[in-house]
């Protein structure tokens, strides 16, 4: 063979390689996508050759699938020119352009490859190199390769790893691969020439030992998996048993039920046989008396000749019961009430915080709605508890045999199957350590969390409808399941109860002017987020000396859940790091409490991140903490920037966020006061128990599905309510005893000293312990400021929480009112005017017929104080469609305060005050909130010539403007009012 020619018409030729071989691409990690081993040894030197030539093609024939997907995800990541051709022979017509081509074995092994590449290597073709697999076998040394070594215009050697590789490049040799085929070097070049040759064949034969170590850890798994399906077939047998005992007994029911109708039609038999005898024995006489005469005797003989149907007919026999029919479904019984439809929740991953969420507490809801509903862990269900479900519910439930048994029932029994995921779990491309950075954190592998996520997929692709926690990711299951719902995650009352208990406490403890800046990550899975504002956290905490960055431990082995190791820039700042140990889910509150700002950084380019729920947000303002969150869709959709809460996307924006609401302690309470009104009702379980109890439903047919359809298309168009305007105000009187009571009373007062005391003492005097009591000033200028606080000194004793606030100017009746209710800690709060007057037993009544779905309860009030005797107030039953006329209920009527938040409290307008109790119920029945009715007397309303009533409300003038301002509202009230005026103006 002539000596290589130095030239090469290749799109980028390197100069003659020195002793950097790209060791970079050399020792690039095994990727093989496919798993097999075939060829692996060559992949260092395909992928070197073609970095290194980035020929026009790389043309692959018959080549294992490993080398095809590696070598395709190789030019993909390192962006090369090449274009890839996979082919089984050796193509035909090639262009004349120049390419890299690789041959497996047998396929060279051929006589007709010489015509091949004689073809190939002619001068018009261009610059080509040829790989040939498996050359250390017989065809080593057979004419076949010894032809190819000695083709004209060409140079040729041979690589040893593994099979070994030849080479053979056509005449121009591209100058990168010269070393390699020269045939006489000189001293320098030749140690190039090994040295070149021996990186190769290690990196190859490197290649071959991890992945045959790959293919040993997989068979491993697969073993491992082996033994999982083989404990998952066990438990499927055991189901299986389960469903043919159920079998077996409806097939016995059936058995009894036709054993026990023959055994009626024999009786029945019985008895008209019995019938038959008994005519014929009294017909005998007759017939002898007869038989004298020939006439009569024809007649008898007729007579006997004829059927027994001429006697009266025997008795029905009835027909056997027909095969009894599959259970229905719920949806088919078009007046079955919704109250009767059993919803079971089945947890994927019991062991997990998710399953609080979306089972226990939504199974919670559901029971608040009338609903039947239970929850339980995936592996303890049985054929009993899906035969007993109408609709069920599959939380993070991965396919496996056990659910696949659990499907065939649910089919058979015409259940309804919903799949339920808090996380993109069900598309297993996304599992991926770029993607999702907490499968490296949480040590899983790839492979593992695919095979999860592809085994998710298969539930929601078998269920009828799928469930998400976040509009994005119910967006996302739609291209599975297009029947896909937003069903939020929520808070339960005791995560209430336990928050606001914490936030009172802390408002209790003295400050110690640290500001704490909390990250209540649940779980080692949030490096990449954290990572974003690492730098600026430690800026932060440097250049302000009293915060506080707070993370947390894993109780159980004390290792710290965010791992700062990562995130050197934290160490010169580790001093202002507070370590704290991780909690149960019930005891999280009081550690969010102490926050003075709580942060949730996430990845907001990420799919992954994007799809997550609000709850990191609503927990923080159930503990009274302003929070500072990436601005993903579900926190766009929720946080209302610089009134709830921060959005902060850049480190400038986390920078001056940070800043701002460490620097301005009324903020943050303001601003946590909005963020607690803003979720008090959406995130809450008596919006989750409504919205559920028209959604389920809803999944059915029927005429309830067709109702539930047109509420739930109503309710989607209807805009959010306004958060409660609260007044500026100062507290002057302040006691909390940290006891749990369950009603406030709240006075609004305004120059009624004369009357303010009789008022106090009415609560005073109250049948229910504990209770709570806050009075308003709304800025009076008597002396009832004075009086309250001194009454309040001396009867503290008597109140759990005792408050005196005053409005800094004149803000009327619904803001006294609001600033009032804004310090509520109770379920229920009743409003008393400073003018009327409480009977010993209203709140212990009242509080009596309220449950958890009840918005507001009214009593019977007897007025007083006029010369002549008035009719009672709120003698009228509970009964909606009657606020389309006007108001029959007063405002002395116990509130819960989750519906004064979803009313958006009550209005604030000085110009149209005097209806804001109206109102109130209004907006309630706007959104489909009862309420009830005590026909008790409990409450006393004065009548005097300087109420409001008289000296504002009823005034001509102030009357016609609160009828305008209160129907532009609620446009469809009729008020009386209204139509005589527009009557008299026709006229």
């Amino acid at each position: 063979m002539t000596s290589p020619i130095i030239r090469s018409t290749f799109r980028q030729d390197h100069p003659t390689p020195s002793a950097d071989l790209d060791l970079a691409v050399l020792l690039e990690p095994v990727i093989l996508h496919s798993g097999a081993t075939e060829g692996c040894e060559h992949l260092p030197s395909l992928m070197w050759l073609t970095n290194r030539l980035q020929p026009r093609i790389l043309t692959l024939i018959g080549a294992s699938q490993s080398i095809c997907e590696t070598l395709s995800f190789f030019l993909h990541s390192h962006a090369l020119p090449t274009r890839l051709e996979i082919c089984q022979t050796p193509p035909i017509n090639t262009a004349d352009e120049s390419g890299l081509y690789y041959l497996a074995a047998p396929l060279w092994q051929t006589e007709t490859i010489l015509d091949w590449l004689t073809q190939q290597a002619r001068p018009a073709a261009g610059s080509n190199v040829f790989l040939f697999e498996g050359i250390h076998h017989a065809a080593e040394q057979s004419s076949i390769w010894q032809a190819l070594k000695n083709i004209p215009d060409c140079s040729a050697c041979t690589l040893t790893q593994g099979q070994g590789l030849g080479i053979v490049a056509t005449n121009p040799v591209p100058a990168s691969l010269a070393p390699l085929l020269s045939n006489r070097p000189n001293t320098q070049a030749l140690a190039q020439q090994i040295r070149m040759r021996q990186f190769l064949a290690f990196t190859g034969e490197s290649w071959l030992h991890k992945s045959l170590l790959s293919t040993t850890k997989a068979r491993a798994i697969e073993l491992e998996s082996r033994l999982s399906t083989a404990c998952e077939e066990n438990r499927t047998l055991h189901l299986r048993a389960g469903w043919h005992s159920l079998q077996e007994k409806a097939l016995e029911d059936k058995i009894n039920a036709l054993q026990s109708n023959i055994q009626k039609t024999q009786e029945h038999f019985q008895n008209f046989t019995q019938n038959m005898t008994t005519w014929r024995a009294g017909l005998e006489p007759a017939r002898k008396g007869l038989s004298s005469l020939r006439g009569m005797a024809r007649l008898a003989a007729r007579i006997l000749a004829r059927k027994p149907p001429l006697l009266a007919e025997p008795p029905n026999i009835p027909a056997l019961p027909p095969q009894p029919a599959p259970r229905a479904h719920p949806a088919v019984d078009t007046s079955k009430n919704h109250k009767n439809l059993n919803i079971l929740f089945v947890a994927g991953e019991a062991d997990t915080p998710g399953v609080h969420y979306r089972c226990e507490r939504n199974a919670e809801a559901c029971t608040l709605a009338g609903l039947s509903a239970t929850w339980k862990e995936c592996a303890a269900v049985n054929p009993d508890d899906i035969a007993w479900a109408d609709i069920l519910v599959l939380w993070r439930v991965a396919f496996s045999g056990h659910v696949s048994i659990m499907l065939d029932i649910a089919r058979a029994q015409n259940t309804y199957v919903v799949f339920d995921t808090d996380d993109l779990t069900f598309l297993p491309h996304m599992a991926r350590n770029s993607l999702i950075d907490g499968i490296r954190s949480i040590g899983a592998t790839e492979e593992r969390m695919e095979s999860v996520f592809a085994d998710m997929q298969r539930t929601l692709l078998q269920a009828d409808s799928g469930f998400a926690p976040t509009d994005a990711l119910a967006d996302i299951m739609r291209v599975y399941r297009p029947v896909t719902h937003t069903v939020p995650n929520i808070y339960d009352t005791q995560t209430l109860q336990r928050s606001r208990l914490a936030y009172r406490i802390r408002q209790a403890t003295p400050d110690d002017d640290i500001i704490r800046i909390g990250y209540a990550t649940g779980s080692r899975t949030h490096q990449k987020d954290f990572a974003q504002i690492s730098a600026v956290m430690a800026q932060f905490l440097h250049d302000t000396p009293n915060a506080r960055l707070v993370l947390f431990n894993d109780k159980e082995h004390g290792k710290p859940v965010l791992l700062t190791k990562e995130f050197p820039e934290l160490e010169a700042v580790s001093a202002q790091i507070e370590w704290r140990s991780m909690v149960p889910l019930q005891d999280l509150p009081a550690e969010i409490a102490r926050f003075d700002i709580a942060i949730a950084p996430l990845e907001t380019q990420s799919p992954f991140c994007n799809a997550k729920s609000e709850l990191k947000f609503f927990e923080s303002a159930l503990a009274g903490v302003p929070c500072i969150v990436s601005p993903t869709t579900p926190f766009r959709q929720c946080i209302r920037h610089g009134v709830t809460g921060f959005l902060a996307n850049t480190p400038q924006e986390w920078a001056a966020a940070l800043r701002t609401l460490s620097a301005d302690k009324t903020l943050r309470k303001t601003m946590a006061r909005n963020a607690y009104h803003a979720i008090l009702w959406p995130f809450g379980p008596q919006r989750q128990a409504q919205h559920l109890a028209t959604l389920l439903p809803g999944l059915l047919s029927g005429v309830l599905a067709a109702k539930a359809m047109e509420t739930l298309i109503a309710r989607d168009g209807v805009s959010p309510r306004a958060l409660p305007i609260v007044p500026e105000h100062d507290i002057l009187f302040h006691q909390d005893r940290l006891e749990q009571s369950s009603v406030s009373v709240i006075i609004p007062c305004y120059n009624y000293a004369e009357f303010v005391l009789e008022a106090l003492e009415s609560v005073r005097t109250q049948t229910l312990y504990p209770l709570d009591l806050i009075v308003v000033d709304d800025g009076s200028t008597d002396h009832s400021v004075a009086l309250v606080h001194d009454w309040m000194a001396r009867h503290s004793q008597r109140f759990n929480r005792l408050l005196l606030l005053q409005t800094r100017t004149n803000s009327g009746l619904g803001g006294a009112r609001n600033c009032a209710v804004t310090h509520v800690e109770t379920a229920f709060f009743l409003p008393l005017d400073a003018d009327n007057r409480l009977l010993p037993q209203a709140c212990e009544r009242l509080a009596a017929v309220m449950d958890d779905m009840t918005a507001y309860a009214y009593p019977i009030i007897h007025q007083f104080g006029g010369s002549e005797v008035s009719p009672p107030l709120g003698n009228k039953p509970w009964q909606p469609m009657t606020l389309v006329a006007g108001n029959y209920i007063d405002a002395m009527a116990l509130v819960a305060k989750w519906a004064w938040a979803a009313a958006g409290g009550y209005y604030v307008s000085k110009d149209a005050m005097g209806w804001e109790d109206y109102d109130l119920w209004c907006t309630l029945a706007e959104l489909g909130l009862s309420g009830t009715h005590v026909a008790e007397t409990l409450a006393e309303y004065r009548l005097h010539n300087t109420s409001m009533t008289d000296t504002v409300t009823e005034t001509s003038a102030h009357k016609q403007h609160l009828v305008t301002y209160v129907e532009h509202r609620h446009p469809w009230i009729r008020l009386v009012q209204r139509t005589a005026q527009e009557r008299a103006e026709s006229n």
